[in-house]
C-alpha cells in the first residue's frame, strides 16, 4: 500500500497541474440551474477527499455518477485516475483512452500516456523498435588528418571505408511489475546495430531492478547491467546503480535528480577497468498547453587502472519540446555540450586530453498516426567533437526514422 498511497499523496500535485490545463465540456452545465452547479462541484470536491484518503473506490463511484451527469471530461480524467489508483486497469486504460480520444491539451495528454505505459507493467510489456539511419560518420573518423604528436609531423590516412553508412538498429525488451502494487519491476533487454560490415556490427544486452519508492511522481533506485559485443570482441561490461527522483509543483516545473555509480570493464584494452560515478539535475517547465523548455546540468568522473585514462566531464543542455497541432506532431530541439578532461598527459601522444562535444538534436513524433500499431519518430542529429588529441576531433550528422510500439 505504501506506493499506493505515494500515488495518492502526489495526486494533488498532480491535479494542480493538470486541472488548469483539462478542457470542461461545458455544455453539459449550460442547460442546468445553479443548485445543480453547486451539486456537481460538491460531488467533484466529494471524489477528489476520496482519493486523498486512500478511499479510491468511494472515488471511482462518485466520478463515475458525476460524470453520467455532467459529461465532464475534466470528472472523466479524475474517474480514470481513481481506477488506476485502485487498481482496476480495464476500466483506467478505456477512460484514459476516451480522454485521449477528446484531443486534450499536450500536457494532459503526456500525463496520461505515462499512465498507460505505468499500468502495462501489471502485466507484462514487450517493447520493441526498429531504426533505419545514414550516419555521415560511424568511425568518428577525425576530420583533420595533419597532426604533430611530440613535435613531429605527422598526417594520418585511413585505412578504411570513410563513406556515409546506412545501417539499421533494433531492441527488443520485456517488463515485467515482481508485486501487486508494481514498485519493483524487473526487465531484460537485446540490441543491436547493423551496418553491413562486421568491425562496425554491434550486439548487446541489458537488464534492470527496480524498486520504486513512488510512483507518480517517480523515485526509484535501480540496479543495472549491460554487455557489448562487436565483430565477436567484448567491447565491455557495465554494471551501476541509479537513484532517481522527479519532484513537481503546481506552478507546471518538473525536476530530476539522477545520481549513479558502477564499474565498466574493457576486455580489449590497456584500461581494463574504470569506476564511473554521475549526476545529473534536469528542469523542464511548461510555458503552456502547447509548450516545455528545459535545461540541465551534469557532472561524471571517471577513475581508471591507468590513471592516464581517468577524467571528469562536465555536461549543460537546453531543450524546447513543442506540440504543433497543424502537424498533429511533438517536435522536440535539444542541444548538448560537454567538457571532458583528462587526469594525466596520455602517454602514446603525450598531450592532455580535452574534448569540448556538441550535440544538436532534432525530433519529430506524429501522435495520432502509426503503422500496424508501430508510432513513427524521425531524427535529425549533428555532434562536433574538438580534442587536444587530434585523432579525436571528428563532425558527423545522423538522420533516422525510428518505428516503436505504441500503448
Amino acid at each position: 500500500m505504501a506506493a499506493i498511497r505515494a500515488r495518492s499523496r502526489s495526486g494533488l500535485g498532480l491535479l494542480c497541474f493538470l486541472v488548469p490545463l483539462i478542457l470542461v465540456s461545458t455544455h453539459a452545465y449550460a442547460q442546468t440551474s445553479d443548485e445543480s452547479r453547486f451539486e456537481a462541484q460538491t460531488q467533484f470536491e466529494k471524489g477528489l477527499n476520496f482519493l486523498l484518503n486512500d478511499e479510491f473506490a468511494a472515488a471511482a463511484e462518485t466520478f463515475e455518477r458525476l460524470y453520467a451527469i455532467t459529461g465532464s471530461e475534466r470528472v472523466r480524467l479524475e474517474w480514470a485516475r481513481a481506477s488506476y489508483l485502485r487498481q482496476d486497469y480495464a476500466q483506467a486504460k478505456a477512460l484514459f483512452k476516451a480522454v485521449l480520444a477528446s484531443s486534450p491539451p499536450f500536457a494532459v495528454r503526456e500525463k496520461i500516456h505515462y499512465f498507460l505505459e505505468d499500468m502495462s507493467f501489471a502485466q507484462g510489456r514487450l517493447d520493441y523498435s526498429v531504426s533505419l539511419e545514414k550516419d555521415s560518420n560511424p568511425r568518428l573518423i577525425p576530420s583533420v588528418r595533419s597532426f604533430n604528436i611530440f613535435g613531429l609531423p605527422f598526417r594520418y590516412k585511413p585505412q578504411v571505408d570513410t563513406s556515409p553508412k546506412w545501417g539499421a538498429n533494433y531492441r527488443l525488451t520485456g517488463s515485467k511489475g515482481l508485486d501487486d502494487n508494481n514498485r519493483w519491476i524487473a526487465s531484460l533487454g537485446a540490441l543491436g546495430v547493423h551496418y553491413g560490415e562486421p568491425t562496425l556490427n554491434k550486439i548487446g544486452w541489458d537488464s534492470h531492478l527496480a524498486f520504486r519508492f513512488q510512483i507518480e511522481p517517480k523515485a526509484e533506485i535501480k540496479i543495472s547491467h549491460e554487455s557489448m559485443d562487436s565483430g565477436g570482441i567484448r567491447l565491455y561490461n557495465y554494471s551501476w546503480a541509479t537513484l532517481l527522483h522527479v519532484a513537481q509543483s503546481p506552478g507546471g516545473w518538473q525536476w530530476t535528480n539522477e545520481l549513479r555509480h558502477g564499474m565498466i570493464n574493457y576486455p580489449a584494452y590497456a584500461y581494463q577497468t574504470s569506476h564511473l560515478s554521475g549526476y545529473k539535475l534536469a528542469a523542464e517547465k511548461s510555458v503552456s498547453q502547447l509548450a516545455s523548455l528545459g535545461a540541465e546540468i551534469g557532472w561524471d568522473r571517471g577513475i581508471a587502472v591507468e590513471r592516464p585514462y581517468s577524467f571528469t566531464n562536465l555536461s549543460y543542455g537546453l531543450s524546447g519540446t513543442f506540440f504543433v497541432t497543424s502537424l498533429d506532431s511533438r517536435i522536440q530541439l535539444k542541444w548538448l555540450s560537454s567538457n571532458r578532461k583528462h587526469v594525466e598527459t596520455d602517454p602514446m601522444f603525450g598531450v592532455l586530453r580535452e574534448d569540448k562535444r556538441n550535440l544538436v538534436k532534432l525530433s519529430m513524433e506524429p501522435v495520432n498516426f502509426s503503422i500496424a500499431g508501430f508510432q513513427s519518430v524521425f531524427e535529425l542529429g549533428y555532434e562536433n567533437n574538438k580534442s587536444t588529441l587530434a585523432l579525436s576531433n571528428y563532425k558527423r550528422t545522423i538522420a533516422g526514422l525510428t518505428f516503436r510500439r505504441r500503448y
